[in-house]
């Protein structure tokens, strides 16, 4: 179990299961995760990502970090929505695909899916666009602790907070309302959450550290994002604020160990697209 009081976060009182995803983070943490992660590329995966989407213009880049939310709005994209969360059993600790997962089309599969096919050289550069647009965003969503926990209150949306004055739901104010509290614009987030920068593991990105980081996240909603009253504290505003920006510059982090994976061949290597 993970201490939330060593990352300056209060421990929660509820255990629930989460069945149905929501928007992570809104359109500023999405972006900022993906600036993040272009910070911390190694500079053959950033011109290969540069070759494969067309330019090198960092607002088109991050743009494509919250494609995968406007797609599954429509008809076409509507079979994409699992993929923004991952649920698991009552009392479970450990990710378990066969129980979790079978049908792959959870969160933890999808990055695992879409790091191969950005990956895969034989594919064209539109697939691979879109892949990097699910991988940036949904390395995002693993990284927003309700969707990687709880349940039949849907991640939070159906538990009723107060805060700030106002009624609104858990889910709201983990995704929006500590961001625009705190912040004007994505790029004012991502500055933010730059002052507190992971480093990078020495050791390359494996598909099998998804799993790992899918129980991190679970582990954080059992214990850290549940108040123990509806009634908002500043004391838990403040450290559910910290547990916001650690939890991008993290996604950022393990975004861009992701990509250096995907994109990162070998010196002379080229793409046959």
């Amino acid at each position: 179990m993970i201490n939330c009081i060593r990352i300056g976060i209060c421990r929660g009182a509820l255990a629930l299961l989460f069945s149905q995803a929501a928007l992570a983070w809104g359109p500023e943490g999405h972006r900022a995760v993906g600036a993040l992660a272009l910070d911390h590329m190694d500079d053959a995966a950033r011109v290969r990502l540069e070759q494969i989407m067309g330019n090198n213009d960092r607002e088109n880049l991050t743009a494509w970090c919250n494609w995968p939310d406007q797609y599954r709005e429509t008809e076409e994209g509507a079979w994409t929505t699992p993929m923004h969360y991952i649920n698991m059993v009552p009392g479970a600790s450990e990710y378990d695909r066969e129980r979790d997962c079978p049908d792959g089309l959870c969160a933890t599969e999808a990055i695992r899916r879409y790091a191969a096919e950005l990956g895969d050289v034989t594919r064209p550069d539109r697939s691979r666009k879109e892949a990097f647009g699910y991988l940036c965003h949904f390395v995002g969503d693993l990284h927003q602790t309700l969707h990687a926990g709880f349940g039949h209150d849907r991640g939070g949306n159906d538990f009723v907070i107060q805060f700030g004055g106002e009624e609104s739901n858990l889910h709201e104010f983990w995704d929006h309302t500590l961001i625009e509290l705190h912040t004007d614009s994505w790029e004012e987030l991502y500055q933010f959450v730059h002052q507190q920068p992971f480093e990078l593991p020495s050791l390359a990105w494996e598909p099998a550290e998804v799993s790992a980081w899918t129980n991190r996240s679970h582990a954080l909603a059992k214990s850290c994002a549940y108040p123990e009253d509806p009634q908002i504290t500043d004391e838990f505003a403040d450290r559910s604020w910290a547990m916001i920006k650690r939890q991008l510059s993290l996604g950022g982090v393990n975004l861009a160990r992701v990509m250096n994976a995907a994109l990162g061949a070998p010196p002379g290597a080229a793409d046959r697209d």
